[in-house]
């Protein structure tokens, strides 16, 4: 699918942080679509002990869940994890994943946050608003925000608030499991989102998300060739020395930033 060019994503943290704000005007909190008939999963996984990523993105027929279409990629991440700034460690390698996808997905779900975020652009909402598609966030842990602490079973959901403001809902998709924190990423109400979340999650993480987690541990635990790791492991000592550079620039700007809260 064709992806429009937007911003870089080779920011500081400040300026990461302040782009966050200014796209999170641009997210639609409404139903922006049309029959839903395919539905996205997506999931980044990390190689122990490296800055080593892949991405696996998963197309499948609605309601049934068929699989239509997987795509792959490795990259490297150079931005460091930062609770708030994920769409900036794995954005880059997601859109990569989504420009190999043919059959364009009417609805994309995400593990992670949309506008329950605290700068209200979690990577559900970012991803959704650069790829311009509906999206959901749906996350194991809350980022910020408070909710009634009583859910059950499952249907339940209490609303996630922040300063009195409904930013995603507490979701129980399993009898006496802990909830599930959904959002809106993009182009989709809360009602809806929820809903959706609902309809194609037997476990705690969405279907079609916890199918492409388990297609990346299949890969790298089973079926990733010698050839394949190894050409892998080169490009990433080629890159290490920049990476650890780029690392520490980073983690300057961070620190001499003034006033600069991340969360």
């Amino acid at each position: 699918m064709h992806v429009k060019k937007h911003h870089s994503w080779k920011l500081s943290y400040k300026d990461a942080a302040a782009l966050q704000s200014k796209l999170a005007k641009k997210i639609i909190l409404y139903d922006d679509f049309d029959v839903v008939k395919k539905i996205a999963g997506v999931d980044v996984k990390y190689i122990k002990n490296s800055n080593l990523i892949m991405c696996a993105v998963l197309v499948f027929s609605f309601p049934d869940l068929a699989l239509i279409e997987v795509k792959t990629c490795k990259s490297m991440a150079v931005f460091p994890y930062i609770p708030g700034l994920l769409a900036f460690r794995e954005g880059p390698i997601i859109e990569k994943c989504f420009k190999k996808i043919k059959n364009i997905p009417d609805l994309i779900i995400f593990d992670g946050h949309g506008y329950a975020h605290p700068r209200r652009l979690g990577i559900a909402s970012h991803m959704g608003i650069l790829l311009n598609l509906p999206a959901i966030g749906c996350a194991k842990k809350k980022l910020c925000g408070d909710y009634e602490n009583n859910l059950k079973y499952r249907g339940e959901y209490s609303f996630l608030k922040e300063n009195n403001e409904i930013i995603g809902a507490a979701l129980v998709v399993k009898d006496n499991v802990k909830p599930a924190f959904v959002s809106q990423g993009n182009k989709i109400s809360l009602d809806s989102a929820i809903k959706f979340i609902l309809k194609v999650s037997k476990f705690k993480i969405p279907e079609p998300v916890r199918l492409a987690h388990n297609y990346l541990e299949e890969i790298l635990n089973d079926k990733l060739s010698r050839f394949e790791w190894l050409l892998f492991r080169s490009e990433y000592r080629k890159t290490k020395d920049l990476e650890n550079k780029l690392s520490k620039i980073a983690e300057a700007d961070f620190i001499y930033s003034n006033n600069f809260v991340l969360d």
